[in-house]
């Protein structure tokens, strides 16, 4: 017999070896499901209850970490043919290994609860995933505390990120139903705990009171330490004055521990409910009190010394006019001096403190950390300021503005001092006071002079004045993140040579002149909520190159 050839090509070309893979999982895959159809190569069965589930411990090993160490280490189970599990859902289980053997898994709003708990228990790290990202796109109203209770219960820190987050976004819709006031206390906290400062105080207060009356008999004895929650310096006037002072369990926490008792009658103290009209061309000397809800007038002492074009802040319950014209004669004279009434009193009395450093009319005035700053005014355009120190009763020089002003205006936000306008100008500088340095910031879309500004909700508003051209009525709100200028909407009449000051969240602009040079008794209000203006009275005279505070 002929010997057995051996062939080969070895050496006769120069071809390098090729490495190839060869992807045939799909196959694979068709080949071991059927091969568990015909129970070809099962060699452990597991039981769930009265089901019985069979597999390939090597399957069952790659998929899952649970099994993994099963039948790796020396466990009684290692060398059994049935296991039985009693933690996990049977259902759940059999899709699983479906899943082993076929690639493919169903997930929906259904099962996906039980997926998790059983993908948790067995480690199966892929479908827990898989789960974790399903669930992420689910979060509804009606749903979020079930997810709140699986972050919870396995631990998955951006479902509970997740969580947080549509609470915030979504706080009214959530407390609003049946669910939220069946928490418990602790639920309830937790709930608040990371969101609290993100929401309105005044949804937050409902919520707790809601919460607290569904079930009254349980929940009230924890009215003190969820009602901590709840920042009574940033809720609304109106719930501070007239929803939670008759609020009876509010009433009956007053005899208890309830620290956010005291602050809660500190800020009703200081919200301001009254404006306080001063000077003006027409009754240089007049001081007036309108009360924002009787309507009504009363006189305070007249100044000393009478003025118009000038200033006035308040401190501390002390109201601070500064400076002006003189008016004397009908001429201009700008003036040095500085006046005090301390609103506390029993008897209200003016009080000559110490005179500025530089005559200023049509200045511009703010108070930043309780200290009282000036910049601009004189009659011709000055850049100069000084600050007052009430003790040694001082008037200190500033560094001074990048460019002279007067008929401009000063406002406080944020650490820094704004100089809008002024004569011909839309241009607004800032000023750091630790730096005392200046820097130009986006200039106003109006040039505006013998206009007002205020600061309401982290936002500057630039309100009415003269544009070089024609008295406007429009307003702009400048947003110091993004240093941009909008217009908002128009106030009802053109004006110039008004006054204006924030009151009970909102802005009042009292008086000014109108565009045929007529004075003014309009109080016009501002909610920026609604984007509306509104007329709510006028005072007992035209004013107009007056000033205007809020007590």
């Amino acid at each position: 017999m002929a010997g057995k050839t051996s062939l080969s090509i070895s050496g006769t070309c120069s071809v390098k070896e090729q490495t190839h893979n060869i992807d045939d999982a799909s196959g694979f895959l068709q080949f071991a499901n059927a091969s568990r159809q015909d129970s070809r190569f099962n060699d452990i069965i597991i039981r769930v209850g009265e089901k019985n589930i069979p597999a390939n411990k090597m399957v069952l090993s790659y998929y899952s970490e649970y099994f993994n160490t099963m039948f790796k280490i020396e466990m009684e189970e290692k060398f059994k043919d049935v296991v039985e599990l009693h933690a996990v859902d049977a259902e759940s289980l059999e899709k699983l290994v479906d899943l082993m053997y076929t690639g493919k898994i169903n997930i929906n709003t259904n099962n996906v609860c039980d997926f998790l708990a059983t993908s948790d228990f067995l480690q199966i790290y892929s479908v827990k995933k898989l789960c974790i990202e399903y669930l992420l796109t689910t979060v509804s109203p009606q749903n979020c505390f079930t997810i709140q209770a699986l972050a919870d219960r396995f631990i998955i820190p951006e479902l509970t990120e997740k969580f947080n987050k549509f609470v915030v976004e979504s706080f009214q819709q959530v407390v609003s139903g049946d669910q939220f006031k069946k928490l418990s206390k602790d639920d309830v906290i937790k709930l608040l705990q990371p969101t609290y400062d993100k929401l309105s105080s005044d949804l937050v207060y409902t919520a707790v009171m809601n919460w607290v009356k569904f079930d009254l008999a349980s929940n009230e004895s924890y009215l003190s330490e969820v009602i901590k929650f709840v920042d009574f310096y940033e809720m609304s006037p109106k719930m501070l004055e007239d929803v939670v002072p008759v609020e009876p369990l509010i009433r009956k926490l007053r005899g208890t521990d309830c620290s956010f008792h005291d602050a809660l009658v500190e800020h009703a103290k200081k919200t301001k409910k009254s404006l306080i009209s001063l000077g003006g061309t027409k009754c240089l000397s007049k001081v007036t009190k309108f009360d924002l809800r009787t309507k009504k007038c009363i006189q305070l002492p007249n100044l000393p010394v009478g003025r118009d074009t000038a200033a006035a802040v308040v401190i501390d319950d002390v109201l601070y006019f500064i400076a002006g014209d003189l008016n004397t004669d009908g001429k201009e004279t700008a003036t040095t001096i500085v006046h005090r009434m301390k609103l506390k009193e029993n008897v209200l009395r003016w009080e000559k403190v110490a005179s500025m450093n530089d005559k200023r009319l049509g200045l511009g005035a703010a108070v930043l950390n309780g200290t009282l700053f000036v910049f601009g005014g004189g009659g011709e355009n000055s850049s100069s300021g000084e600050y007052y120190v009430v003790s040694p009763n001082k008037w200190i020089q500033l560094k001074p503005m990048k460019i002279g002003r007067w008929g401009h205006c000063v406002v406080a936000y944020n650490g820094h001092l704004y100089s809008l306008g002024g004569h011909e100008l839309s241009s607004v500088e800032r000023y750091d006071p630790f730096s005392d340095k200046w820097e130009d910031v986006a200039p106003m879309q109006t040039p505006r002079r013998w206009f007002a500004a205020v600061v309401l909700n982290n936002a500057i508003y630039a309100i009415g004045g003269y544009d070089g051209k024609e008295f406007v009525k429009s307003v702009e709100k400048y947003n110091v993140n993004n240093n941009t200028w909008v217009y908002v909407k128009d106030m009802d009449t053109s004006k110039s040579r008004h006054a204006a000051c924030v009151a009970q969240n909102k802005i009042y602009v009292v008086g000014g002149m109108d565009s045929n040079n007529r004075g003014l008794k309009s109080i016009e209000c501002y909610d920026d909520q609604t984007d509306k203006w509104s007329v709510v009275g006028e005072t007992e005279v035209e004013l107009y190159w007056h000033s205007v505070v809020a007590v």
